[in-house]
């Protein structure tokens, strides 16, 4: 039953209108959370869900119910059904899924609150219990839980991390909301490798089914995108404030536990950074707030991943730095040439995930820091030359156990010196429309990439990149 209510207030100057729905019940099926939550006890209700365990006493079948809704993730709701009433369930076993109708009680065991008494139970699906790889009381890891990415979810140890995951994503959007930026969804198709690396997948030709004959289906050559920067900026010089959360890919055959084909990526864009600080105390303010939003309220689920030998450690003494460490590219190198291993560090030689570790470990005593200020021959077109003409406004984030979490800069927003890095490296023509942003009017910007699955490792201690997002993708592996 359903009662639908509006209010329309239409004025010359304003409209207003005002809109409230009520249902007479829940339009969602009823969860167990919700049960611990609103607690009907005496009230009939309706569940579904797997069954964690099935015990047989004289006259009682116990049954544990779990459906993924609770936070903490060691509960379940105990179905209790009476051989007498229930003759048919030596049919069910661990890992299928039932609906149930009963009366929820108070229950008379002391580490339980309530229970449920079954009044009817119909099972939905059975399960081939001795191959199934979630085995009943059995440890696990999320090495093991990678191996059956498919099933992966009715483990609680994986729902906690996807469960972080989906605060770690609220908390992004509700930052930005609060600061007043507009989001942007920016192409996954384009012609632009925005940081010039060269690992971008290409569109393949398509075969025509009337001729078999291959064509491209656009007029130039098109490739899944790395990064969108370079469209934010369009939205930037609009708005002023403007961010993405899309996924990206990189052809990387980098078999790592830090690589993927196929992520999720955050772009900031913010016009009127002129100074590099700027854009580093931002890119602080929005770690610190997003990590203290999560541990405000994932408290549980960082209970159980503490329990399961994995600390946060790293993110705990970050939230403690009164301030992080910036050094300059110049000064990095002079650290790694005065080390043993690394004392034949070559001239403008980009960092390996090795110097940034000894950067790290060694000279910043486990700290996170910044690098700043990179030789410009290291870096793309769009990042803004300093008054020196040899480096450019930019950051490296050196995250303990991540290495790199993070990159960005000020962009070039003068038209020659950008016409100028653009015909270097012959991109003019196709960045056109980029070089127009500064060629009517167009602002100074900066911004940032951040990896929404190596922020996610830095937040929990998770050593993996293949365990924070549901069905990774990297060099030969795409399954699912």
């Amino acid at each position: 039953m359903l009662r639908l209510s509006f209010i329309l207030n239409i004025r010359p100057s304003s409209r207003q209108i005002i809109y409230s729905s009520r249902f007479t019940h829940s339009i969602y099926p009823l969860t167990i959370r919700e049960v611990y939550d609103k607690k009907p006890l005496n009230q009939s209700i309706n569940l579904i869900g797997y069954l964690l365990n099935v015990r047989k006493l004289k006259t009682h079948y116990f049954l544990d119910l779990f459906d993924g809704s609770l936070t903490n993730n060691q509960k379940h709701l105990q179905v209790v059904a009476s051989l007498n009433n229930h003759p048919d369930l030596p049919h069910l076993i661990y890992g299928c899924s039932i609906n149930v109708q009963g009366k929820l009680v108070r229950s008379n065991h002391p580490k339980q609150e309530f229970e449920l008494q079954a009044e009817t139970i119909s099972l939905i699906n059975s399960c081939d219990a001795s191959n199934y790889p979630l085995k009943p009381k059995s440890e696990q890891t999320l090495l093991m839980l990678r191996k059956d990415e498919h099933l992966r979810l009715r483990s609680p140890l994986a729902q906690v991390v996807f469960r972080l995951r989906s605060q770690l994503m609220f908390s992004l959007y509700e930052y930005f909301y609060k600061h007043n930026f507009v989001q942007i969804q920016t192409p996954c198709l384009t012609r632009n490798d925005c940081e010039g690396g060269g690992e971008t997948f290409r569109i393949q030709p398509y075969k025509s089914q009337t001729t078999q004959v291959e064509k491209e289906y656009f007029n130039d050559q098109v490739y899944l995108t790395v990064s969108g920067q370079l469209h934010l900026e369009t939205a930037a010089n609009g708005f002023g404030r403007a961010y993405t959360l899309n996924p990206a890919f990189r052809a990387d055959k980098n078999l790592s536990r830090f690589h993927l084909a196929e992520f999720w990526m955050l772009e900031v864009e913010v016009a009127g950074f002129t100074k590099l600080d700027q854009l580093l105390n931002a890119y602080i303010d929005l770690l610190r707030t997003i990590a203290i939003d999560i541990y405000s309220k994932c408290s549980e689920e960082f209970k159980y991943l503490s329990k399961n030998n994995i600390q946060s450690t790293h993110i705990n003494r970050f939230l403690q730095q009164n301030d992080c460490p910036r050094i300059s590219y110049e000064e990095a190198v002079k650290y790694l040439r005065n080390s043993v291993d690394f004392h034949n560090f070559p001239d403008n030689g980009d960092f390996t995930r090795a110097h940034e570790n000894y950067l790290c470990e060694t000279i910043m005593n486990n700290q996170a820091f910044f690098i700043i200020n990179y030789p410009k021959n290291l870096k793309p077109f769009y990042m803004s030359i300093n008054d020196d003409d040899a480096t450019v406004a930019n950051f490296d984030f050196i995250f303990p156990s991540i290495g790199e979490l993070s990159g960005g800069s000020l962009r070039e927003h003068r038209f020659e010196n950008l016409k100028l890095s653009l015909d270097e490296f012959d991109l003019t023509h196709d960045l056109q429309w980029y070089l127009d942003l500064r060629r009517f009017g167009g602002m100074p910007t900066g911004g940032f990439g951040l990896g929404i699955e190596r922020f996610l490792m830095a937040i929990t201690g998770i050593d993996n990149v293949r365990d924070v997002i549901l069905f990774p993708r990297y060099y030969q592996h795409c399954d699912g």
